[in-house]
C-alpha cells in the first residue's frame, strides 16, 4: 500500500497532467477540495497554476489543512518549498508541493506531523 505522502503526489500530479491535457486557455489557476480515498473522513485541499502553452505546472496537496490554512493558500502563489513548509507546520497532517514540467512531475517540498491532528466529521 503506498504512503499518504505517495498518495497526495499522484493525486497532485494527476490532476495536473488532466488539466493540461483537457484546457484550451493560457493558464488555469485551481484550488478543490477531495477525498484522499472514498470512505475516509481525510480530506486533501488541492491547489496550483498549470500553463498549457509551456506543457508545466504545478500543485501543492494539503491533507486535513485547518480553516485559517485552507484561506491563507492561493492557487496563483508560487511558493518555495521552505516558505510552504513554514506555513504549514502545525496546520495540518502533511502536505506535498509537485513541479510539473515537460511532463515530468517532481516533488520539490514535502511535510508530515509528527502527530496526527484531531479532525472531528
Amino acid at each position: 500500500m503506498k504512503s499518504e505522502l505517495q498518495q497526495m503526489k499522484d493525486v497532485a500530479s494527476g490532476i495536473v497532467k488532466g488539466i493540461l491535457a483537457s484546457t484550451p486557455k493560457a493558464d488555469v489557476a485551481f484550488k478543490r477540495t477531495i477525498s484522499l480515498q472514498e470512505g475516509e473522513t481525510k480530506e486533501v485541499l488541492v491547489l496550483g497554476h498549470v500553463h498549457p502553452a509551456y506543457n508545466d505546472g504545478y500543485c501543492i496537496a494539503v491533507l486535513n489543512p485547518g480553516a485559517a490554512l485552507q484561506e491563507q493558500l492561493q492557487p496563483a502563489v508560487a511558493y518555495s518549498p521552505a516558505l510552504l513548509k513554514a506555513l504549514v507546520v502545525g496546520h495540518c497532517e502533511a502536505m506535498v508541493q509537485v513541479s510539473l514540467v515537460g511532463g515530468k512531475a517532481q516533488q520539490v517540498g514535502s511535510y508530515r506531523a509528527r502527530q496526527q491532528r484531531l479532525v472531528l466529521a
